[in-house]
Protein backbone atom coordinates (compact mmCIF):
# COMPACT_ATOMS: atom_id res chain seq x y z
CA UNK A 1 0.00 0.00 0.00
CA UNK A 2 1.31 3.42 -0.83
CA UNK A 3 1.92 6.16 1.55
CA UNK A 4 0.09 9.24 1.64
CA UNK A 5 2.22 12.76 3.19
CA UNK A 6 0.62 16.07 3.04
CA UNK A 7 3.19 18.71 2.43
CA UNK A 8 2.56 21.14 5.58
CA UNK A 9 3.30 24.90 6.82
CA UNK A 10 2.06 27.43 8.91
CA UNK A 11 3.25 30.80 6.48
CA UNK A 12 3.04 30.88 2.93
CA UNK A 13 6.26 31.06 1.41
CA UNK A 14 8.44 28.61 3.21
CA UNK A 15 8.66 26.17 -0.16
CA UNK A 16 6.19 23.81 0.46
CA UNK A 17 5.79 23.33 -3.65
CA UNK A 18 9.48 23.29 -3.77
CA UNK A 19 9.77 20.58 -1.21
CA UNK A 20 6.93 18.49 -2.90
CA UNK A 21 8.34 18.80 -6.00
CA UNK A 22 11.92 17.82 -5.06
CA UNK A 23 10.92 15.54 -2.85
CA UNK A 24 9.25 13.60 -5.94
CA UNK A 25 11.38 13.45 -8.07
CA UNK A 26 13.97 12.26 -5.77
CA UNK A 27 11.91 9.32 -4.49
CA UNK A 28 11.34 8.75 -8.31
CA UNK A 29 15.02 8.49 -8.40
CA UNK A 30 15.02 6.09 -5.87
CA UNK A 31 13.14 3.88 -7.72
CA UNK A 32 9.39 4.70 -5.96
CA UNK A 33 6.93 5.29 -7.97
CA UNK A 34 5.30 8.68 -7.16
CA UNK A 35 2.17 10.68 -7.52
CA UNK A 36 2.61 14.08 -6.25
CA UNK A 37 -0.84 16.27 -6.18
CA UNK A 38 -1.13 19.64 -6.16
CA UNK A 39 -4.45 20.18 -3.77
CA UNK A 40 -3.65 24.01 -2.71
CA UNK A 41 -7.14 24.86 -4.88
CA UNK A 42 -6.44 28.57 -5.18
CA UNK A 43 -3.23 29.00 -5.74
CA UNK A 44 -1.70 25.62 -7.88
CA UNK A 45 1.71 26.34 -8.73
CA UNK A 46 2.93 22.77 -8.73
CA UNK A 47 2.15 22.17 -12.06
CA UNK A 48 4.38 25.15 -13.38
CA UNK A 49 7.15 23.88 -11.14
CA UNK A 50 6.86 19.80 -12.63
CA UNK A 51 6.32 21.06 -15.97
CA UNK A 52 2.62 19.87 -16.54
CA UNK A 53 1.09 23.57 -17.36
CA UNK A 54 -2.10 22.40 -20.33
CA UNK A 55 -3.61 19.50 -18.29
CA UNK A 56 -6.65 19.04 -19.61
CA UNK A 57 -8.33 17.22 -16.67
CA UNK A 58 -7.06 18.51 -13.24
CA UNK A 59 -8.10 17.62 -10.01
CA UNK A 60 -10.57 20.37 -9.73
CA UNK A 61 -12.75 18.68 -12.24
CA UNK A 62 -12.49 15.69 -10.04
CA UNK A 63 -13.93 17.49 -7.05
CA UNK A 64 -16.49 19.36 -9.43
CA UNK A 65 -18.04 15.56 -9.82
CA UNK A 66 -16.48 16.03 -14.03
CA UNK A 67 -13.72 13.37 -14.10
CA UNK A 68 -12.60 10.52 -11.69
CA UNK A 69 -9.24 10.81 -10.38
CA UNK A 70 -7.40 8.32 -12.78
CA UNK A 71 -8.57 10.51 -15.57
CA UNK A 72 -6.48 13.70 -13.86
CA UNK A 73 -2.77 11.69 -13.55
CA UNK A 74 -0.35 12.74 -16.11
CA UNK A 75 2.76 11.40 -16.55
CA UNK A 76 5.54 13.81 -15.67
CA UNK A 77 9.35 13.76 -17.69
CA UNK A 78 10.68 12.75 -14.51
CA UNK A 79 11.20 8.94 -13.80
CA UNK A 80 8.73 7.04 -12.41
CA UNK A 81 6.83 10.64 -11.21
CA UNK A 82 3.33 11.55 -11.83
CA UNK A 83 1.24 14.58 -10.77
CA UNK A 84 -2.55 15.42 -10.40
CA UNK A 85 -2.63 18.93 -11.06
CA UNK A 86 -4.47 21.59 -10.33
CA UNK A 87 -6.51 24.44 -12.16
CA UNK A 88 -5.41 27.91 -12.05
CA UNK A 89 -9.09 29.06 -13.84
CA UNK A 90 -11.24 30.83 -11.16
CA UNK A 91 -14.40 28.79 -12.46
CA UNK A 92 -12.62 25.45 -11.90
CA UNK A 93 -11.83 26.97 -8.19
CA UNK A 94 -15.70 27.60 -7.76
CA UNK A 95 -17.02 24.58 -8.98
CA UNK A 96 -14.39 22.38 -6.96
CA UNK A 97 -15.68 21.05 -3.52
CA UNK A 98 -12.95 20.89 -1.29
CA UNK A 99 -15.02 18.08 1.50
CA UNK A 100 -13.60 15.84 -1.27
CA UNK A 101 -10.19 15.94 -1.47
CA UNK A 102 -9.40 12.88 1.68
CA UNK A 103 -11.67 10.66 -0.02
CA UNK A 104 -10.36 11.42 -3.62
CA UNK A 105 -6.93 11.68 -3.34
CA UNK A 106 -6.69 8.18 -1.15
CA UNK A 107 -8.18 5.76 -4.31
CA UNK A 108 -4.33 6.74 -5.11
CA UNK A 109 -3.23 4.70 -2.49
CA UNK A 110 -3.32 1.59 -4.48
CA UNK A 111 -1.33 3.55 -6.91
CA UNK A 112 1.66 4.55 -6.14
CA UNK A 113 4.75 3.87 -3.36
CA UNK A 114 3.85 7.23 -2.74
CA UNK A 115 1.37 10.17 -2.86
CA UNK A 116 2.79 13.48 -1.98
CA UNK A 117 0.15 16.07 -1.19
CA UNK A 118 0.92 19.93 -1.90
CA UNK A 119 -0.80 21.62 0.77
CA UNK A 120 -2.65 25.48 1.30
CA UNK A 121 -0.36 27.03 4.21
CA UNK A 122 -2.31 27.54 7.17
CA UNK A 123 -5.15 26.23 9.00
CA UNK A 124 -8.27 27.41 6.66
CA UNK A 125 -10.86 24.17 5.44
CA UNK A 126 -9.12 24.41 2.10
CA UNK A 127 -5.73 23.47 3.67
CA UNK A 128 -6.94 21.39 6.50
CA UNK A 129 -9.13 19.57 3.86
CA UNK A 130 -5.95 19.09 1.78
CA UNK A 131 -3.62 18.49 4.83
CA UNK A 132 -6.27 15.70 5.87
CA UNK A 133 -5.89 13.83 2.70
CA UNK A 134 -2.75 12.42 3.67
CA UNK A 135 -2.14 10.06 6.63
CA UNK A 136 1.54 11.60 7.51
CA UNK A 137 2.68 15.25 7.56
CA UNK A 138 5.96 16.63 6.97
CA UNK A 139 5.93 20.18 8.06
CA UNK A 140 8.33 23.26 6.54
CA UNK A 141 9.31 26.37 7.63
CA UNK A 142 12.18 28.95 7.34
CA UNK A 143 14.08 29.52 10.27
CA UNK A 144 12.38 32.60 11.03
CA UNK A 145 10.89 32.35 15.07
CA UNK A 146 7.06 33.81 14.05
CA UNK A 147 7.18 30.72 10.96
CA UNK A 148 8.22 28.05 13.14
CA UNK A 149 5.93 28.63 16.07
CA UNK A 150 2.85 29.07 13.55
CA UNK A 151 4.12 26.05 11.71
CA UNK A 152 4.02 23.94 14.98
CA UNK A 153 0.85 24.93 15.75
CA UNK A 154 -0.36 23.68 12.57
CA UNK A 155 1.69 20.16 13.41
CA UNK A 156 0.21 20.14 16.69
CA UNK A 157 -3.93 20.62 15.30
CA UNK A 158 -2.78 18.16 12.65
CA UNK A 159 -1.49 15.29 15.05
CA UNK A 160 -4.69 15.71 17.07
CA UNK A 161 -6.74 15.06 13.88
CA UNK A 162 -5.01 11.62 14.09
CA UNK A 163 -1.91 12.33 11.32
CA UNK A 164 1.77 11.19 12.00
CA UNK A 165 4.22 14.04 11.92
CA UNK A 166 7.16 12.66 10.34
CA UNK A 167 9.62 15.74 11.06
CA UNK A 168 10.15 18.91 9.71
CA UNK A 169 12.66 20.22 6.78
CA UNK A 170 14.16 23.99 7.77
CA UNK A 171 14.36 25.51 4.69
CA UNK A 172 16.35 28.41 3.20
CA UNK A 173 18.62 27.89 6.23
CA UNK A 174 21.77 30.55 5.91
CA UNK A 175 20.17 33.33 4.49
CA UNK A 176 20.48 35.73 7.14
CA UNK A 177 22.79 35.99 10.49
CA UNK A 178 19.64 36.30 12.27
CA UNK A 179 18.27 33.18 11.86
CA UNK A 180 16.85 30.52 14.15
CA UNK A 181 19.62 28.12 14.31
CA UNK A 182 18.49 24.44 13.17
CA UNK A 183 19.43 22.71 16.91
CA UNK A 184 17.06 25.83 18.43
CA UNK A 185 14.65 25.11 16.02
CA UNK A 186 13.97 21.24 16.49
CA UNK A 187 13.52 22.82 20.45
CA UNK A 188 10.93 24.12 19.53
CA UNK A 189 9.30 22.20 16.86
CA UNK A 190 9.75 19.29 19.55
CA UNK A 191 10.14 16.48 16.38
CA UNK A 192 12.69 15.43 14.33
CA UNK A 193 14.54 18.13 12.10
CA UNK A 194 14.84 15.75 8.87
CA UNK A 195 16.48 18.20 6.58
CA UNK A 196 17.97 21.12 6.65
CA UNK A 197 17.97 22.74 2.54
CA UNK A 198 20.54 25.36 2.56
CA UNK A 199 20.23 28.94 1.00
CA UNK A 200 21.62 27.76 -2.65
CA UNK A 201 21.48 29.67 -5.41
CA UNK A 202 20.88 26.96 -7.97
CA UNK A 203 17.37 26.36 -6.10
CA UNK A 204 16.20 30.01 -7.11
CA UNK A 205 17.84 29.44 -10.68
CA UNK A 206 15.94 25.98 -11.22
CA UNK A 207 13.09 27.68 -10.15
CA UNK A 208 13.21 30.20 -13.05
CA UNK A 209 14.19 27.54 -15.38
CA UNK A 210 11.19 25.67 -13.83
CA UNK A 211 12.99 22.28 -13.27
CA UNK A 212 13.11 21.11 -9.89
CA UNK A 213 16.84 21.15 -8.19
CA UNK A 214 17.41 18.00 -7.64
CA UNK A 215 17.13 17.44 -11.77
CA UNK A 216 18.45 20.55 -13.02
CA UNK A 217 21.65 20.87 -10.85
CA UNK A 218 21.73 17.58 -8.80
CA UNK A 219 25.64 18.12 -7.17
CA UNK A 220 24.48 21.28 -5.82
CA UNK A 221 24.01 21.57 -2.15
CA UNK A 222 19.96 22.09 -2.43
CA UNK A 223 19.67 19.04 -4.66
CA UNK A 224 21.60 17.01 -2.07
CA UNK A 225 20.21 18.32 0.69
CA UNK A 226 16.53 17.07 -0.92
CA UNK A 227 18.37 13.43 -1.99
CA UNK A 228 19.16 13.08 1.66
CA UNK A 229 15.24 13.90 2.92
CA UNK A 230 14.15 11.13 0.49
CA UNK A 231 15.97 9.16 1.40
CA UNK A 232 15.27 9.64 5.26
CA UNK A 233 11.75 9.99 4.54
CA UNK A 234 11.72 6.02 2.27
CA UNK A 235 13.22 4.79 6.01
CA UNK A 236 10.69 6.59 8.31
CA UNK A 237 7.48 6.71 6.12
CA UNK A 238 4.93 4.48 7.66
CA UNK A 239 5.91 4.05 11.30
CA UNK A 240 3.51 5.95 13.73
CA UNK A 241 7.06 6.25 16.55
CA UNK A 242 8.10 9.44 14.56
CA UNK A 243 4.95 11.33 16.03
CA UNK A 244 4.50 15.01 17.85
CA UNK A 245 4.23 14.43 21.45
Amino acid sequence: MGRLISIASGKGGTGKTTTTANLSIALGKMGYRVCAVDADLTMANLSLVMGIDDAYTTLHDVLAGRATISDAIYATAYENVHLVPASIDWEHVIRADPRKLPETIKKLKDKFDFVVIDSPAGLQMDAMNAMLSGEEVLLVTNPEISCVTDTMKVGMVLRRAGLAILGFVLNRSGRSEAEIPPEVAEEVMEIPLLAVIPEDPAVREATLEGVPVVEYKPESEGAKAFMELAERISRISGLKARVMR
